[in-house]
């Protein structure tokens, strides 16, 4: 797990851009009926808007209310996989809420449909970006970060 400012930002930046792309994938695909080129087009154009909304959203709101949640649910005393799960649990619900409404309107929906259709998108949302999440942007981010923090122990150990 990221151990200061600079870790945690290239944490953030690798599980985003995970989520973001994949979900915003998942969602053209599905509004347009079909994947193809076009798709991917589509969902590459989209991604810079989206990834800097997303980002800005967890770093300034959810990731502040996400504090907040585990320290009433997890117990510094409970296991590294306990509390990346609740961590995965609750940016994955908050994040998921507001990004159904957002990624409906980006896609070009007026609020009213975005709205008339959440409880349609949204549990499909929560459902798709939980086990994104848990089975490949966050391995892959933990994997990305270690690779990081090794390569900045060999530095320090080449300058001691």
């Amino acid at each position: 797990m990221p151990r200061n400012k600079k870790e945690e930002l290239i944490f953030g930046i690798c599980i985003c851009a995970i989520m973001v792309f994949f979900m915003g994938l998942l969602n053209i695909s599905i509004h347009l009926g079909h994947f193809n080129i076009e798709t991917l087009k589509t969902a590459i154009i989209a991604f810079p808007v989206t990834f800097i909304i997303a980002f800005i959203l967890e770093n300034l709101v959810i990731g502040k209310i996400n504090h907040i949640l585990l320290r009433h649910f997890v117990a510094e005393t409970d296991s590294k996989n306990s509390f990346i799960l609740f961590n995965c649990f609750f940016i994955v619900t908050l994040m998921s809420l507001i990004m159904t409404i957002v990624g409906g309107m980006l896609g070009g929906d007026t609020f009213s449909t975005v709205i008339a259709e959440f409880f349609i998108r949204w549990p499909r949302n929560f459902c798709a970006a939980f086990f994104l999440n848990i089975l490949i942007a966050g391995p892959v981010s933990r994997f990305i970060l270690r690779l990081v923090q090794s390569k900045f122990k060999k530095v320090a150990d080449n300058t001691l």
